[in-house]
């Protein structure tokens, strides 16, 4: 991690002795160089890639938290043999040599701690193993120990905790394995292949019906900034998931949805046990060469039941593309039901 540090004096305006130490520079560059493979690894887990679950995923966020402040401790340590580099280290910075010192440090300043909860924490006795490593580094008291993590928070900003992501984060470990009607999210292939297939241009407005959680407007936003996007959702957990992301949600259920305006594309992954009844309205609300792209199970080219809209999506020259069979196992809501995806251009 690369820091700009900007290095101050002390509160008196006395200017710190300079005493440049590039030897203790790079011992202290090099503890934290090393850390580098942990947080990569911390940071993408691999239990994070197998199939969604709620256990998993909550273990993978654990996770990933360790890897995000095992980088912030990281940061300490470059930040501290900058220090001693430039010659500007204060005195009560001067004894730390070791990464578990930092990492004490930077344990005690979650959250921020004032002088009597360190000072309790110093009196714990099932701190003693924290103490005896902060006193290896010369810090021995309560004051001492503050002073050292003001010092280096003076260049390395402590993280604000961002309370929109900390909802966001507990609302997508509720729906996982939540039995929400024919919620299974579109899993990140699923989406690239239907945007691709869209063929999008700029400035068009599209519909995303029965949004779920959002992860076909996310793909939708990634890969197409300059859309005017519109998503519709009528379970409640879900619509609270799409407004903490900001998407634009302007619609409940999707069958009783009348704009005032169409769209140049819907693309959509419904709720299959009214499959038929989403795409008939989704269709209704497109432009002329408007574009509905759609995943559907793949009774539907079987089953006598699909009859009539087999028949209708041939009257349509609908296109039609096969999916990887097992490709909604990788669903944070994972199903075996095979699927295809079709597109229609609306005459």
């Amino acid at each position: 991690m690369q820091l700009s540090l900007l290095l101050s004096s002390n509160e008196d305006n006395s200017p710190l002795e300079i005493i440049p130490n590039l030897e203790k520079a790079e011992a202290l560059r090099k503890l934290a160089t090393s850390m580098q493979s942990t947080i990569d690894r911390k940071k993408n887990p691999n239990i994070g890639k197998q199939r969604a679950t709620h256990r998993r995923k909550t273990i993978a966020q654990g996770i990933i938290q360790e890897g995000m402040e095992l980088e912030m401790i990281q940061s300490w340590l470059f930040a501290i043999a900058q220090m001693w580099e430039v010659g500007s280290i204060p005195p009560v910075l001067r004894g730390i040599s070791r990464k578990s010192q930092v990492e004490v440090l930077f344990k005690i300043s979650q959250p921020e701690k004032s002088l009597q909860k360190v000072q309790e924490i110093l009196e714990d006795e099932y701190s003693q193993d924290w103490v005896k490593s902060l006193s290896r580094a010369g810090l021995h008291t309560a004051i001492e120990i503050v002073s050292a993590i003001e010092e280096i928070q003076q260049i390395v900003k402590p993280e604000k905790i961002n309370p929109v992501q900390q909802q966001l984060n507990k609302l997508e470990l509720e729906i996982i394995g939540m039995k929400i009607g024919d919620f299974f999210p579109t899993p990140e292939s699923v989406c690239q292949q239907m945007i691709k297939l869209a063929n999008i241009q700029q400035n068009w407005r599209i519909l995303e019906p029965s949004a779920g959680s959002g992860n076909i407007a996310e793909w939708l936003i990634q890969t197409h900034s300059n859309i005017q996007l519109e998503v519709v959702e009528v379970n409640y957990i879900l619509r609270q998931i799409l407004q903490l992301k900001g998407f634009n949600l302007i619609g409940k259920n999707f069958l009783e949805f009348h704009p005032t305006h169409l769209y140049n594309a819907c693309i959509m992954n419904p709720p299959f046990c009214e499959l038929v009844e989403h795409i008939y309205h989704a269709w209704k609300l497109l432009i002329s060469n408007g574009v509905l792209v759609s995943v559907v199970p793949e009774s539907v080219f079987f089953n006598r039941k699909y009859k009539t809209f087999k028949e209708w999506l041939k009257a349509n020259n609908a296109y039609i593309e096969m999916v990887d069979k097992n490709a909604f196992l990788n669903s944070t809501n994972p199903t075996g039901v095979a699927t295809r995806i079709i597109k229609i251009i609306k005459p």
